[in-house]
């Protein structure tokens, strides 16, 4: 991948361009992240308007990757994008792999979030198969959804370990669910119980990597049918004797 470590730095000129909404929630998230040193790619700053530009960056990055593969992601494009500068760029990146990997922490802490209110939903012995698998496939597909060019391009850059922090957000995911529903898998021997939770993530999971990656159909990503019949199969995997 391209790092553009050595490109020019242009001159910022901020005042003349407009950037997007922000989320002001997420730039607070992010203030306490870069404190926490979770964002080491990160050129720290707790200046308002500095969050404000490395976040239209970010935010703008996982728009633009939506409908363009990394390689034909530009750091002007970017910087076009967010309204700021290719200067302001690497006053806070040192190259696109750092601002990607930025986009791929972003987007796992943001995942810690929603798996700890999933968590709090469903209380170990508490909760009922059937919400645990609408929910998990509900969330899943919204996930993949929501963050599916940064996902897409993570997958095409599986060799260079850019999988590797959504792996691991997984691994937690897969590890709250296994939790939650073996104690609910009663028709099963106890031991048969972490297999048939796995697979049936794994079957999910795999889903919807093929939609990311090439969306065939029949029914493809964006389909709000996709999360009736993933829940079904999901559902009926897991109650199979």
């Amino acid at each position: 991948m391209k790092t553009g470590k050595n490109a020019p730095r242009a001159r910022e000129t901020a005042k003349t361009r407009t950037a997007p909404a922000i989320d002001h929630q997420l730039l607070g998230s992010l203030r306490d992240w870069i404190a926490q040193g979770r964002l080491p790619e990160l050129n720290p700053t707790q200046q308002d308007r500095s969050l404000r530009t490395a976040l239209a960056m970010i935010e703008a990055g996982r728009t633009l990757l939506r409908d363009r593969s990394l390689e034909d992601l530009s750091v002007e494009a970017v910087c076009r994008a967010a309204g700021t500068t290719v200067g302001a760029f690497y006053g806070r990146f040192e190259n696109k792999q750092a601002f990607f990997l930025t986009m791929e922490r972003v987007q796992t802490m943001q995942s810690e979030a929603v798996l700890a209110d999933f968590a709090a939903r469903h209380v170990i012995g508490k909760t009922r198969l059937d919400d645990l698998c609408q929910d998990m496939v509900h969330l899943t597909v919204q996930g993949f959804r929501s963050n599916v060019g940064v996902l897409r391009a993570a997958l095409q850059h599986t060799k260079e370990g850019m999988w590797d922090l959504f792996k691991a957000s997984g691994d937690r995911y897969r590890a709250a669910l296994t939790v939650r529903m073996k104690p609910l898998l009663t028709h099963l021997p106890p031991k048969e119980r972490e297999l048939r939770i796995l697979f049936a993530y794994q079957a999910l999971a795999g889903t919807l990597v093929h939609a990311t990656l090439n969306n065939p159909g029949p029914l493809l990503l964006e389909d709000e049918a996709l999360i009736t019949e993933l829940a079904r199969m999901v559902k009926t995997y897991l109650k199979a004797p």
